[in-house]
Parts: structure tokens; sequence; C-alpha cells
């Protein structure tokens, strides 16, 4: 139960923040790849589904494209922490980059298959967000200790 409130209430944070900066929405993204890197790639896949599913409501054209690069990206991550050091921040940047490149490549092909409309893909507005994405990381991990006592890697 207390899992299910900190997934609960991360996701309506980070919803709130998404609506607030929707300038720079990639805070749901890191949240995901947070939670597959450090959790596996089950709890990526669905934190994922569900923050798509929400972010599609209010900022998808297509309902149901953010859920599904979302589960991708979230399992993806959770497949990497055997092959990687979760804790390097520049690797934490570079799958934050890889992440939200496929993510939008994803959404761009599902767009332009339902709905014929090409989607603006623009790695400009990424930059700064994604080389600021350790402090993400690090907010993460004290949000995550505030609730439980400690992280352990799912390997």
């Amino acid at each position: 139960m207390k899992k299910f409130l900190f997934y609960f209430t991360s996701i309506v944070i980070i919803i709130f923040l998404e609506i607030l900066f929707s300038k720079f929405s990639v805070f749901g993204i890191f949240f995901i790849i947070f939670i597959g890197l450090y959790r596996g790639s089950y709890s990526g896949c669905t934190v994922g589904f569900f923050i798509g599913l929400i972010e599609g409501v209010f900022f998808a054209t297509t309902f149901g494209a953010l859920s599904f690069s979302y589960s991708i990206i979230g399992y993806l991550s959770g497949r990497l922490p055997k092959r990687i050091d979760e804790e390097n921040p520049l690797a934490q940047i570079s799958i934050i980059f890889f992440g939200v490149v496929i993510s939008d490549s994803i959404n761009i092909i599902i767009e332009v298959l339902f709905t014929g409309i090409p989607g603006i893909f623009s790695i400009i507005w990424l930059i700064i967000p994604v080389i600021i994405s350790p402090v993400f990381f690090l907010i993460f991990k004290k949000w995550w200790m505030l609730w439980f006592n400690r992280l352990d890697v799912e390997r």
C-alpha cells in the first residue's frame, strides 16, 4: 500500500509540474527512467504507461501515443541496470537524452500513422533539461528515501 501511495503521489506531482512547465515537459520521462533504472522494467513500464496515459489526455493529439512510448522507455530503461552504472551522472545524461529522443521518435511515428500530421522534433528544447537531469535523479532518490528506508537496484 505504501508503494501505491508513493507512485500515486509522485505521478500527481509530476503531472502538476508537466502542466505548470509545459514548455519543458520532460519531468515524466525523468521519473520513468529513474524508476526503470532503480526498480526494474516492470515498474518502469507500469509507471510509464500511467504517466503517458494522463499526459496524453492533456498534451497528445493521438490518444495512447504517449502511454505507448513511455511504456517502451520505462521497459528499456529497466533492462539497462545490468549493463551500466546508474549513479554516474554522464550515464544519466546519456540515458535521458536517448530516452527522450526515442520517445519523441515513437510519438512522431504514431501521430503520422494515425493523423497524417507530422509532429515537431526539436533537440534544442532538450539540451538544458537533459544536462540538469542528474539533479532530478538526486531529487527522486531523496523523494524515494523519504518514503522508504533504502533504494535497492533490482537486478
